[in-house]
């Protein structure tokens, strides 16, 4: 091996192994010439010969290794038993073995024979195991359940040990791999992308990922893209080689056991207990269990690695004004401006660190989107990060396993503070970690939770067990010096905008708040209608119509819809949505949706500029306006990235479906007024062959029949919801949807009023003084009846419940509205 290869793999290579951060695809080279039952494992070419000689054929100048396999298929007795003795190995080499001692975020193989199995296994009974390994087929789903906590090794063109699944040796056969049921293939394609993937022993000519070249290649042109991802092969062709360092990969001249044999002499080997240890700070080594370990390393961000790693980047900081989501990147480089704000949630977050000692304290960050919540905290970070170096945010589409969480944080001896951006969806979490650490004297830790204000008061009763540890900080109106402060931003930015920059500094910040008050809040819609003098909501019409190509539209289209609701979205989770190749996505983001979508920090995550962008392109040109088939597409891929036992975890793919079934979104936004009724119930009937197990379904399908006042249609899809999970809101709305019913059929039958009367009743006693909810339905229902009919047992039942009210609840704005309609009720 060259001297130079050396110090690639030195200086290049070994960094990211010892930080856990590389990603292996192996090929025929990893396991070529061990010794399997029958011969030595073959190379392809070998195999298509082997296979042809066995049915006494000789290849012919075209004839390729899935013709020879299709053809043996037919013509060798027994073939399946050939290819297990075939592809079989008792034993591998050390250097192999090795492998499994070592952290790696994903393992593929383009092979089908059994050495990894081996290999995990010689490793596993030396008991030398660098933490938690799964072992995935191409065609098997991959569930939270099966990947939180361990490292995917996966045999992406099918594996000897299942030959039921078949084999990829086509273009054919990978395009039904590849396709939204099989995503393991989507997934290794984002990772290509992103960088930090060694391939050795395979030269990147399989069907299904050769394209990556020649679609890299389309994408920049001439341009060499800086390599990030490193091919291992011995003596490369020369024009190949070119070829792969033009679309991001280095060329290392080694055979793989060379290769294995440098990296494993300068990296020593590692558990993943050690790696985590570097970022988190605990006296006990190994105080949690390797899967916790593996967990907590995919699931939070150090914001020390997120600060070095926006060191290394370069971009242009001027783009921040004009909209860019806050990265890291901007807020290193101080593009933002440090606003009173900034500095009052900098001082606030330093308070509360420095007079906590022990146990949990929770500060929300709330306002409307656009207001600079993600800034300020950001900006606050950047700031304590030297004094308090243990500082999280939670980044993961696997969600949170609350044990695994609970056992790092059992382990901690310093200060640490965890941050959640749109964190309703893990209020669950927190409130749990809250209890779990009740009994425990350890260090302080800080949640800090940012939301948009309606998010944040909805669910703010998924926190019962925190109100006495919680504290709010709202962005508001802004203020003249804030105002201030941004309009000298945008002058050391060098931004010169006509009949703006030349007016006196009080002057701009004047009408930088008239703007601001004229948006409701919306920061980003007045720099921009400032800055352009154009109408931000008619500028971001036109640009989503600028978009003609349907592939293209299709993709933003998707991204708009599921970005507006929150999330953005893993650029394999759009190509299995779209039904296109990550390359093609990619492509698509680097030419025709250059500048509208983009790839946040060039990881994977795509989404709009901006949420508030999001939000307009949903709102003008999405809204009212939503497509069947399309939103069937996004549930449908959704229903294969979780199972209902991964529900707990509340993975990404969980939270996107949550929103996306919803009635409130499907009925009442996205579809056509005109069509809304068929339209929903068509989605419904679609998705119910995915997700005719889960509770949340039947609750959401049942609200739509009863918005829709088919209530006995509505009655069934809660009972069943009920089959399947005791939920409070089912119950709820059953209970409602009874009295309804009775109600609707003149108060005739009693059994009926009996019976919703009693579940709102229980929900009402169960939730007691947390939540008026349930107080105030049975309130409405009632008044009603009363209304209707004079009833004294349902009259002084509402009486009850009225008086209950208004020693709990009388702030509540909603039963505040019953009690007035309760006191124009003639007494029976």
């Amino acid at each position: 091996m060259k001297q130079e290869d050396i110090e690639i793999i030195k200086n290049k290579i070994c960094p990211l192994l010892k930080k856990g951060e590389l990603s292996l695809l192996l090929g025929a080279g990893f396991s070529y010439r061990n010794k399997s039952i029958k011969a030595e494992l073959p190379s392809g070419d070998e195999l298509r010969d082997e296979l042809l000689r066995e049915c006494k054929k000789t290849p012919g100048p075209r004839t390729t290794l899935k013709d020879a396999y299709l053809t043996a298929s037919r013509n060798i007795p027994n073939f399946n038993e050939y290819l297990k003795q075939y592809f079989t190995v008792d034993h591998v080499r050390p250097w192999q073995a090795k492998i499994f001692e070592y952290v790696w975020s994903r393992i593929y193989t383009t092979n089908i024979d059994n050495v990894l199995d081996v290999a995990y296994q010689s490793t596993k009974t030396s008991n030398r195991l660098s933490g938690d390994f799964s072992f995935f087929n191409y065609c098997d789903q991959a569930s939270i359940g099966g990947v939180i906590g361990s490292t995917p090794v996966v045999t992406i063109h099918g594996t000897i040990r299942d030959l039921e699944a078949g084999f990829i040796f086509s273009n054919f056969e990978y395009a039904m791999a590849a396709s939204k049921l099989f995503d393991w293939h989507n997934e290794l394609a984002a990772r290509i992308l992103m960088g930090g993937l060694v391939v050795v022993g395979n030269q990147l000519d399989e069907s299904d990922i050769e394209s990556h070249i020649s679609r890299r290649l389309n994408t920049y042109g001439s341009i060499v893209p800086e390599a990030n991802n490193w091919i291992v092969m011995p003596d490369p062709d020369p024009i190949k080689k070119e070829n792969y360092i033009a679309s991001g990969y280095n060329v290392i001249d080694a055979t793989a056991e060379e290769f294995f044999g440098v990296l494993f002499r300068e990296v020593k080997s590692k558990k993943i207990d050690d790696i985590v240890l570097e970022s988190i700070p605990a006296v006990r080594k190994r105080f949690a269990t390797a899967a916790a370990m593996a967990w907590f390393k995919e699931a939070f961000d150090p914001v020390i690695g997120e600060i070095e790693r926006a060191s290394e980047t370069r971009g242009i900081l001027r783009h921040y004004v004009m909209g860019a989501h806050p990265e890291w990147f901007y807020i290193t480089n101080k593009a933002h401006a440090v606003t009173s704000r900034v500095t009052e949630l900098t001082k606030s977050i330093s308070a509360r660190m420095t007079a906590g000692q022990s146990g949990v304290e929770v500060l929300h960050v709330v306002g409307p989107s656009g207001s600079g919540k993600t800034t300020a905290i950001r900006s606050a970070l950047s700031e304590l990060v030297e004094k308090y170096p243990y500082i999280y945010e939670y980044n993961s589409v696997n969600g949170i396993d609350i044990d695994r969480f609970l056992a790092i944080l059992s382990g901690f001896t310093e200060k640490s503070i965890f941050v959640f951006y749109s964190a309703a969806e893990f209020y669950y979490a927190v409130n749990a970690v809250r209890l779990g650490m009740a009994d425990k004297e350890l260090p302080f830790c800080l949640f800090v939770l940012e939301d948009r204000i309606n998010d944040y008061k909805s669910n703010l009763r998924h926190l019962p067990d925190c109100e006495d540890v919680s504290s709010t900080f709202q962005f508001g109106s802004l203020q003249f010096d804030e105002a201030k402060a941004i309009c000298e931003r945008i002058a050391n930015h060098a931004i010169v905008f006509d009949k703006f920059s030349n007016l006196p500094l009080e002057k701009q910040a004047g009408r930088l708040m008239d703007k601001e008050r004229g948006y409701n809040g919306d920061l980003l819609s007045a720099l921009y209608s400032l800055t352009t003098h154009e109408n931000f909501e008619t500028k971001i019409f036109e640009e989503y119509q600028s978009v003609e190509d349907k592939e293209a539209k299709r993709i933003l289209s998707v991204v708009s819809t599921i970005n507006s609701l929150g999330f953005s979205v893993p650029i394999n989770y759009v190509a299995g949505i779209v039904g296109i190749s990550v390359e093609r996505v990619s492509e698509q983001l680097a030419n025709g949706l250059s500048g509208i979508l983009v790839d946040f920090a060039s990881r994977g995550i795509v989404a709009c500029r901006h949420r508030v962008i999001a939000d307009c392109y949903f709102n003008n040109c999405i809204q009212g306006q939503g497509d069947v088939g399309e939103i069937s597409d996004v549930l449908q891929y959704l229903s294969n990235k979780f199972t209902i036992e991964d529900i707990k975890f509340h993975p990404l793919a969980y939270q996107m479906y949550k929103e996306i079934v919803s009635f409130n979104f499907l009925y009442e936004r996205y579809f056509p007024s005109r069509t809304r009724t068929d339209d929903t119930e068509k989605t419904y009937h679609q998705a119910q062959k995915y997700y005719g197990q889960d509770g949340v379904f039947w609750l959401q399908f049942g609200r739509f029949y009863r918005k829709i006042h088919r209530l006995d249609d509505a009655i069934e899809c809660f009972r069943t919801g009920l089959e399947f999970y005791e939920s409070f809101q089912t119950k709820h709305s059953l209970g409602h949807t009874l009295l309804m019913k009775y109600l609707d059929e003149g108060l005739e039958d009693r059994s009926i009023y009996d019976e919703g009367l009693q579940f709102l009743e229980m929900e009402r006693l169960r939730r007691g003084t947390t939540d008026p909810y349930p107080t105030t339905t049975i309130c409405e229902s009632l008044i009603q009846i009363c209304q209707k009919r004079r009833d004294v047992g349902a009259y002084e039942k509402l009486k009850e419940c009225i008086n209950y009210g208004l020693k709990h609840f009388k702030e509540d704005e909603y039963f505040e509205r019953q009690v007035r309609r309760y006191l124009k009720l003639p007494a029976p």
